[in-house]
């Protein structure tokens, strides 16, 4: 009994102790302090030290002439479903709206409105952490990005295509006409409109090659030229030049021939690392051809609907921040690639962007194979990215590979060896052999291949934008 009375005591005065210096067990001392102002308390688990800057939308950052809206983040350690639950209910009590939420897998998302003011609220249950952000950066509603009318008139047959433009590989070594990189995919949905997700290098954005991609997105869309091409959606993985430039060309030559109805991107700040000019120009030509078109800024767990096709964002730059000081490891904008998983007929397709080890590492902690095995991916970072682990998970049946397949073939690259292992006959798709490969769901659930010529050119010093 002495024994246990003196363990006691000792208990009481180690907690009195500690109680002095961190506040009391439970209280605020040890959850931190919340920093994001105007936005309601989570009121459970550990703040972080810090807030994140996740950046700006489509707003040009360091213009000079007025601040633009950037869009922070706090995250929160050692948090529950119900914790969130909880939380839900209480911007819900303070008149917040919910617009939108989602679960892939055990991993929820929601977003909260009011006063035109948007919240945020992602949970990683691998890592038992919550985000939540501050989310002034979008121009509609969660609620309103999407479209889906069942009855429109079945003008095509949904399917994903590969673009094709010249790159450099041992026939072709010349580096100043021939590009290393780039990547675009264009996916067709059954009301004729098209989503368009990254684009080439300024190498591959000449005067030919652009007109050659308005050719190719009018004759699959059926378009006879007296209506404007309608995009969809333009999507963007990450802020490199080589994933926008011929997207932006477009934009500046064929304006008056394309309507763009909606953006997503998620770049991060200059002050985490500094963006290329390439996203001036593409902001100055979406403020200057497409100022109505609807922006939302890409999050994880985000999920909409475009008519037939289901979009969910699986990755971005929000979940590779530490929930301790909210600090960044990445140092590129490689590993800030929005990850995207899209349903198409019953398929799906994963566009992994540029990602490295960081988001790869990510991604197999988040999910299982259940929401990573995928039909088709595109192969990472034009094939330089080996990413042996993910790559064993998604065992793809077709590969999109965005680049040369004599340079595949004969350097020879780590990941395409690595995904030539993961099936007896897989089936890669090259970017670099003048054909647009397309995948068409069938209602058998099998995937039709399609070639389609398209006579793109070395750069030619046309690039003029």
């Amino acid at each position: 009994m002495l024994i246990l009375n003196r363990f006691t005591a000792f208990f009481m005065a180690l907690l009195a102790f500690m109680t002095s210096v961190f506040g009391a067990i439970g209280g605020n001392a040890r959850r931190g302090e919340w920093l994001l102002e105007g936005v309601p308390e989570f009121g459970a688990g550990y703040y972080s030290s810090a807030l994140y800057n996740t950046g700006v939308g489509k707003e040009f950052e360091g213009s000079g002439e007025t601040e633009p809206a950037f869009s922070y983040m706090q995250l929160i350690r050692r948090t529950t479903k119900r914790d969130v639950k909880n939380y839900c209910e209480a911007l819900a009590k303070a008149g917040y709206t919910e617009t939108f939420r989602s679960a892939i897998e055990n991993n929820e998302a929601y977003a909260y409105e009011k006063d035109g003011r948007g919240v945020y609220v992602y949970f990683n249950a691998y890592s038992a952490e919550t985000r939540v952000i501050d989310d002034c950066c979008n121009t509609v509603s969660l609620a309103e990005f999407g479209y889906s009318v069942p009855d429109a008139e079945k003008k095509a047959q949904p399917g994903v295509y590969q673009f094709s433009y010249p790159y450099t590989d041992a026939d072709h070594p010349d580096e100043s006409v021939y590009g290393n990189s780039g990547m675009m995919y264009i996916i067709l949905l059954s009301d004729g409109k098209v989503v368009i997700i990254d684009g080439g290098e300024y190498k591959h954005s000449t005067d030919r090659n652009t007109a050659e991609l308005y050719r190719f997105l009018r004759e699959l869309t059926g378009n006879d030229g007296t209506s404007p091409v309608e995009i969809a959606l333009w999507y963007c993985t990450h802020c490199h030049s080589d994933h926008m430039y011929l997207f932006n060309k477009l934009l500046h030559d064929y304006h008056d021939k394309i309507v763009v109805e909606r953006l997503m991107f998620n770049f991060q700040p200059e002050s985490v690392i500094e963006k290329e000019a390439s996203v001036t120009d593409l902001l100055h030509f979406v403020e200057r051809y497409c100022p109505e078109a609807a922006y939302v800024k890409a999050r994880p767990g985000y999920s909409f609907r475009l008519q037939d096709a289901y979009f969910e964002v699986l990755y971005a730059q929000e979940d590779a921040i530490d929930a301790t000081d909210a600090s960044w490891s990445f140092t590129n904008a490689n590993d800030i690639s929005a990850v995207l998983r899209v349903t198409l007929g019953g398929k799906t397709f994963l566009f992994l962007g540029d990602s490295d080890l960081i988001p790869a590492d990510v991604l197999m902690k988040k999910y299982t194979y259940l929401t990573l095995k995928t039909d088709v991916v595109q192969a990472s970072h034009h094939l330089y990215n080996d990413l042996p682990k993910l790559y064993r998970v998604i065992r793809p049946e077709y590969v999109f590979c965005p680049q040369s397949k004599l340079r595949a073939e004969t350097e020879p690259m780590a990941a395409y060896e690595t995904l030539r292992k993961l099936s007896p006959t897989p089936k890669f798709f090259f970017a670099s052999e003048g054909i647009v490969y397309g995948l068409t769901p069938g209602e058998d659930g099998s995937l039709a291949v399609s070639e389609t010529p398209v006579d793109c050119i070395p750069y030619d010093g046309t690039y003029n934008c």
